[in-house]
């Protein structure tokens, strides 16, 4: 498994400098912009489709696999919003509208991811001590304090229309909801070979709610190939990581 690791830790890595150099090439105007998103189609997929291969692998009868099941069907939902997202730059020449087509399955990524949290939590009964709480619970309320405070009633305030600022609180919302969830079975597997899997979603949903808190202020000159981009391709291919770590602890021998 260690080299089987390193190969894929390395594959990754090259996933997502590959379309980074050529979007730096894309900001000093040396590549034309629309070769940016054709690589983060690339990378995408394939960082999928390496993650399919091996949940695919993964014995049924494991009582985690449903809840797995839940993050490999939210990240598909992921991959199709990113892909109709990438053909209106690839093959349109234009940016995405927002909120768009692409939106619906943005949504259900998070109703998916969601669902994946809330089993294992269930599924393990997990009981949090009163010093994990208190750190949950302070974390928490600090982090939501200053989402609401320097974003989200900014959006609220702004002159967009309704539905934008909708989706773009409920992105930022959820994004919150999902790190909170993430942090409690951490501290439960924390030490272990499982906890790596989470750590991995924790930093792929961190990058995800750094996106979205700028991708709600800049939308208006976000362009076909924006440096925002870069947080969301990163997330993808962590949460990518994050299934194939996890089903390589429990792929048939």
């Amino acid at each position: 498994m260690n080299t089987t690791y390193k190969r894929l830790s390395i594959l990754f890595i090259i996933l997502f400098l590959l379309p980074f150099l050529v979007f730096l090439g894309v900001s000093f105007l040396l590549v034309e912009q629309r070769f940016y998103p054709i690589l983060y189609q690339f990378s995408i997929t394939l960082s999928l489709g390496i993650a399919l291969y091996y949940f695919l692998k993964v014995d049924r009868r494991w009582k985690g696999w449903i809840g797995w099941f839940f993050l490999v069907l939210s990240l598909i939902f992921l991959f199709v919003g990113d892909t109709i997202w990438n053909f209106y730059a690839i093959f349109l020449n234009q940016e995405a509208p927002f909120p768009g087509i692409s939106d619906i399955f943005y949504a259900l990524f998070y109703l998916l991811a969601f669902m994946f949290l809330s089993y294992f939590i269930r599924l393990l009964r997990i009981e949090l001590n009163p010093s994990e709480k208190f750190m949950i619970i302070i974390i928490s309320l600090v982090f939501l304090g200053l989402l609401i405070q320097q974003v989200v009633l900014p959006i609220l305030v702004s002159n967009t229309h309704w539905l934008e600022k909708t989706l773009n609180v409920f992105y930022l919302l959820g994004d919150f909801i999902l790190l909170v969830l993430a942090f409690v079975l951490m501290i439960q597997f924390w030490g272990g070979k499982v906890a790596k899997s989470y750590a991995y979603f924790i930093l792929g949903i961190s990058a995800c709610t750094i996106a979205d808190i700028v991708f709600s202020y800049i939308f208006g000159n976000y362009g076909i190939s924006n440096w925002v981009d870069i947080f969301y391709l990163l997330s993808f291919l962590l949460l990518s990581f994050s299934v194939i770590i996890e089903s390589m602890l429990y792929i048939n021998k």
